[in-house]
Formats: structure tokens, sequence, C-alpha cells
């Protein structure tokens, strides 16, 4: 009897399992239930989650900089950039990254070259290139804040017509977006609710974005309230404008894009060729890192090569 009695138990717990389930997927839970699920689903979640360990580290290590004087002023030079990338990074951490960035680098260099070349190399270049890194996705942030600035006045120019005020079109604009145009007009605004003039707010986003486009908006709206007139015809005059400039650099760009290749190409080739023969024949480049004449030879090429990336970069831009 007892494992009868088991069975039934178990096969009777099956179909109550199997039929909650069933009709909670065909029923429904209770309305107060339903109405609970949906605040929950429109509700905002902000769940912190704990730094990483290479974070809090960097950050320690910042506070300690940021103790020394001569590293305060140091690492002040980087507070514009920075400030342009909008990361969260102070100047402080900047600096230990970069010092990161040139130990790793001269350690990796002194165990696949020597141990003399590869610090008086790995160093200035880890050191330097992180700067070189960090302007990088500066340029690449601009150029997202370029594309993305029309489509934004254009949402704002609907709420203008919608009724809204100008800061209740931006804030109703970039309230749901994380891109560079929503993160600095938000912090337009911010700093319009502490103290200050919003189109000063707005001329210091197009400095900070090296953006024409900024700028112009900026004089528009410094017009408009001079002299008068519709806003939203100034503001679409504007964005219409912003979006025909877009399409010209896109134009251009597709244009010059064979240049550009060949600017990679040839910048890449003596890397990927040193590489080819450090795998294949390693004491065939030795010399080049272990004796004087080679590292004034492997200097001498790396200055050529900037200024064939200059030359090069020189011919292959062309402002619009």
């Amino acid at each position: 009897m007892g494992p009868l009695i088991t069975a039934v138990i178990a096969a009777a717990g099956a179909v109550f399992v199997i039929a909650f389930v069933i009709l909670r997927a065909t029923v429904g839970r209770t309305p107060i239930q339903r109405r609970f699920a949906t605040l929950r689903d429109f509700s905002v979640h902000r769940e912190t989650e704990p730094e990483p360990p290479l974070r809090r580290l960097v950050a320690a290590l910042g506070r300690r900089a940021e103790r020394h004087p001569g590293l305060v002023r140091l690492t002040a030079r980087s507070a514009p950039l920075l400030d342009r990338h909008g990361g969260p990074l102070r100047p402080a951490e900047w600096l230990v990254v970069r010092t990161g960035c040139g130990l790793g680098l001269a350690v990796a260099l002194g165990a696949l070259l020597s141990p003399v070349s590869g610090p008086i190399i790995g160093l200035p270049v880890g050191f330097l290139g992180a700067n070189v890194v960090l302007r990088s996705r500066i340029r690449r942030r601009e150029q997202a804040f370029a594309d993305e600035l029309p489509g934004t006045l254009q949402l704002m120019i609907s709420s203008l017509r919608s009724g809204f005020t100008l800061h209740q079109s931006i804030e109703a604009s970039v309230r749901d977006d994380d891109g560079p145009v929503a993160t600095e007009l938000r912090r337009a605004l911010s700093e319009t609710r502490i103290s200050g003039d919003f189109e000063d707010a707005l001329e210091r986003i197009g400095e900070r974005m090296h953006s024409a486009e900024m700028i112009w908006l900026v004089m528009a709206l410094r017009l408009q309230r001079e002299v008068g007139g519709s806003l939203v015809e100034v503001m679409q005059t504007t964005a219409d404008t912003m979006r025909e400039r877009a399409y010209l650099q896109r134009h251009v760009r597709s244009l010059s894009g064979e240049g550009r290749v060949s600017a990679y190409v040839l910048g890449a080739m003596p890397f990927l060729a040193a590489g080819g023969i450090w795998v294949t024949q390693p004491e065939y480049l030795r010399p080049l890192f272990q004796q004087a004449a080679g590292l004034v030879m492997v200097a001498v090429a790396l200055l050529l090569m900037a200024i064939g990336a200059v030359w090069l970069r020189a011919v292959v831009k062309v402002e619009v």
C-alpha cells in the first residue's frame, strides 16, 4: 500500500501543477496581480551593480595621485579631453590608466624583443598611445553627435508644434535616449537649472563637441529671441540645413573612400610585414631592436611613417 499511496500523491501533485500552469496561461492572474505586473513593467528599474575590481583599483590609485600637487598639475592637462569624451573617468584616474598601458606594453615588448629595448619603446608608446585612442573615441563621439543632431531637432520641432515650450521639447526628446546628443542636452538643462543662460549652455556644447551646427542653432535661437518670429520655422530651417550638410559630408566621404583605404593599407603594411618576418625568422629582425643603429633606424622609420600618415590624411580630408 505504501508505494501505491506515494504514486497517487505524486500523480495528484503533477496534475495540480499542470492544471495551475494551464489555468495561469489561459485565465491569467487576478485583476490586482495584473495591475501590479503592469506597474512593474512600466516602472524604471535602477539596479546598482557593484563596480568591477579593476575599476575600484583605478579609482583608489587615482585618489592617491590626487594627493600630490605635481601629479594634479599633470592630470589637469587631460581634463578637457575627458570632458569632451563624456566618460566617468577623472583626470587622475586617466593618468593611472595611461601609466598602466605604458607598463603593460613595456613588459610585453620586453618579453618579445629584449629587456632593454622593450621598456624604451613600450613606456612612451603606451603612455602616449592611450591619448591617441582617447582622441579617436572623441572623434567618433563627435561624428555620432553630428549624425544624431538633425533627428533630435526634428523631434524638438514636433514637440514645439504640439504646444510644448523649448525646454519641455528638449526634455521630451532626450528622455529615453543615451546617445551623445541626449547626454549633452541633459547636461545643458542641468546647467540651466543651477544657474546660467540656456543659449550659453548650448554654445558650450558646440565648443565642447566642435559642432558648427550647434553654434548655428544657438545663433538662430538668439536672433529669434531678439527680432521675433516663429521659433518652429527657425529651427526647421536650421534642421534642413544640417540635414543637407550631413548628406554632402557623407557623399564626399564615399568619394574619398578609396584614398582612405589606400592610407590604411600603406600604414599597416610595414607592421604586417614585420610581424610575418618575426613569426617565421625572428633572428632576422633582432638587430633592429638589440643594436643602437637598429633602434635609430626604427625611430626614423616611425617618424617618416607619421609624416606620411599626416600627409595622406590631409589629402583625403575634404571640408564641407
